[in-house]
């Protein structure tokens, strides 16, 4: 006499369509295989039930968002980048415990997920920062799910605000000739025209050690970032995969440089071994926000410059004008420190030479 399945186990029958179809229980919710013949759906269901009794069940726990995320900065503090994990704890104490703090993990939903984030874009937060927020939450509950918490991410079923595409303004030729001519006397000339000719990050260049630099051979290794988070500098790895790198440098750049150690060695500061080559006066790492506001935006002003970021002056210059002037995409992608040369055809194609190319179409049509 045939044994008769056990609650779980799973039962087999044929369908109407022909097809063989396997059911069972997990956690209350029936789940289905199939197959074209019943020994095949026997196989699969006793794959499932096997994977099932084996499988962690998800424990309903009473702990707050507030609680779980104690824990959760506690895991992760040293799996992030510094910068990374700073921003997570700002957003999480900004915006999440406040919204949810008091919360029971297991109660959050998608519903009150969307209307906090209509609620902080009603508050005037860009899309780009609620999609930050977006991202830290997401994070956190997939943590969550992993250590059996709840059994699903409401993150997933949430519409976050979408974010415009930022328009690229690279300096023309032109420009950045003459911010390049009007940075000549600045004490900063060499971090300049090493920004403009080599496109490197503004961390790169501020973690650049003298020994980084073979100014005979006119080579750069660009081998850390300088980091500034709350209240101390560290330094990084660079910020993706291929950006640990090495960059041919410009003669220009090589004569600035050149001219930048000789002032540093008038100054008084160490000009070879591990040590910055980028300094402030006092000898301590140049500060983003502070070369931003003293340096960089009063020379765009006094070189009648369009008001934009460091980022798009330098390292979207360089990029534009390297295409321009017909040099591989490849070679430049490697340069810049980025693994897809996809991912900068995506963001600088139509600056390609002959980029709609309009005598092919004037020949074709006679």
């Amino acid at each position: 006499m045939a044994r008769k399945r056990g609650n779980g186990e799973g039962s087999i029958s044929r369908r109407k369509d022909g097809r063989w179809e396997g059911r069972y229980w997990i956690q209350g919710k029936r789940k289905s295989v199939y197959g074209k013949t019943k020994r095949d759906v026997a196989e699969k269901l006793a794959k499932a039930v096997a994977e099932k009794e084996i499988a962690p069940e998800f424990v309903p726990t009473n702990i707050t968002v507030a609680e779980f995320f104690g824990q959760y900065e506690e895991a992760v503090q040293h799996t992030m980048r510094r910068r990374s994990y700073e921003t997570c704890c700002e957003i999480a104490r900004l915006h999440l415990l406040p919204a949810f703090g008091t919360m029971k993990v297991k109660d959050l939903t998608r519903g009150h997920v969307q209307r906090l984030y209509s609620r902080k874009r009603d508050e005037g937060l860009s899309a780009a920062r609620v999609r930050r927020i977006h991202g830290v939450l997401s994070s956190a509950l997939n943590t969550a799910v992993k250590w059996r918490l709840i059994d699903h991410n409401v993150c997933k079923e949430v519409s976050p605000p979408r974010v415009p595409q930022p328009e690229i303004r690279p300096f023309s030729l032109k420009e950045a000739k003459r911010f390049l001519k009007a940075s000549e006397q600045d004490r900063y000339h060499a971090f300049f025209v090493l920004g403009l000719t080599s496109g490197a990050r503004f961390g790169e260049l501020a973690g650049l050690f003298w020994s980084d630099l073979d100014l005979e051979r006119r080579v750069m290794h660009i081998q850390r970032a300088l980091v500034r988070g709350y209240g101390r500098y560290t330094f990084e790895e660079p910020k993706t995969r291929g950006s640990r790198r090495s960059v041919g440098l410009t003669k220009k750049a090589t004569d600035a440089l050149l001219r930048h150690r000789e002032r540093m060695s008038e100054e008084g500061h160490q000009i070879e071994g591990d040590t910055l080559v980028f300094v402030n006066t006092a000898g301590s790492p140049v500060n983003h926000t502070h070369f931003t506001r003293r340096q960089f935006k009063p020379l765009l002003r006094c070189a009648d410059l369009p008001d934009t970021t460091w980022h798009a002056a330098t390292r979207h210059t360089c990029t534009c004008i390297l295409l321009l002037e017909g040099v591989n995409p490849k070679s430049v992608a490697m340069q810049m420190g980025w693994s897809s040369v996809a991912f900068m055809l995506e963001n600088y194609a139509r600056f390609l030479p002959g980029w709609g190319d309009n005598d092919v179409m004037d020949e074709a049509l006679g």
